[in-house]
């Protein structure tokens, strides 16, 4: 009982410059990604802002007809490279998985800790671990199956806002997804896409 009641006052009663330290550290992480994402914002807005290239001196339907096709094939790569991203977070969960059943068989040999005359971690240390791997499990599902529906979005030119909304998520993920959801973003800021966009959701069958 003693040792149980010194264990949880000495975690309750931290010093004042370790709550300093870590209000310190959630600050300066609050900080990199406001700026991470003011950085988007202005690349954005850049792309989006920048002056009218020179006229074309071909026919405005062939002009659009090739801007189409551009459009195209860069959300169908879109596309792909979101397919791409699910792929490397699937593969993400079975490596956790791995690494957990690495850890756990490490931590729960007590021969290991004989030898290394050395008193195993307790158990809330271990408890700890787990919570950590399960969050980190539901991250990676949660980025597969968005990354999966944007993708068929992308390919169908539908839910435009949902595809925005998983690249500002992709850009979280350092450095393939910040790639990726720098570029979703700024080619489903073009105008005319934001049109073939209008087009394929004003043709697509409504459901019955």
């Amino acid at each position: 009982m003693n040792s149980v009641n010194s264990t949880s006052g000495g975690a309750a009663n931290l010093g004042a410059g370790e709550v300093i330290f870590i209000l310190g550290l959630l600050f300066i992480v609050a900080l990199v990604v406001l700026g991470f994402f003011g950085l988007i914002y202005l690349v954005v807005r850049a792309v989006t802002s920048r002056a009218q290239q020179v006229p074309s001196t071909l026919p405005p339907e062939v002009v659009v007809q090739n801007q189409q096709q551009r459009d195209h094939d860069q959300l169908r790569l879109l596309a792909i490279f979101h397919l791409v991203i699910a792929g490397l977070a699937l593969i993400g969960i079975g490596f956790l998985f791995v690494h957990y059943a690495i850890m756990h068989a490490v931590f729960s040999n007590p021969e290991m800790w004989k030898s290394q005359k050395q008193t195993p971690p307790p158990q809330a240390f271990l408890d700890l671990f787990v919570w950590l791997y399960v969050f980190v499990g539901i991250i990676l599902i949660a980025a597969t199956a968005l990354n999966v529906l944007s993708g068929f979005f992308l390919w169908q030119k539908r839910h435009r806002l949902f595809s925005l909304i998983v690249a500002a998520l992709d850009c979280l993920q350092i450095p393939f997804g910040t790639a990726l959801g720098v570029f979703t973003i700024i080619v489903l800021s073009r105008e005319s896409v934001q049109q073939l966009y209008s087009l394929a959701e004003t043709n697509y069958p409504a459901p019955a």
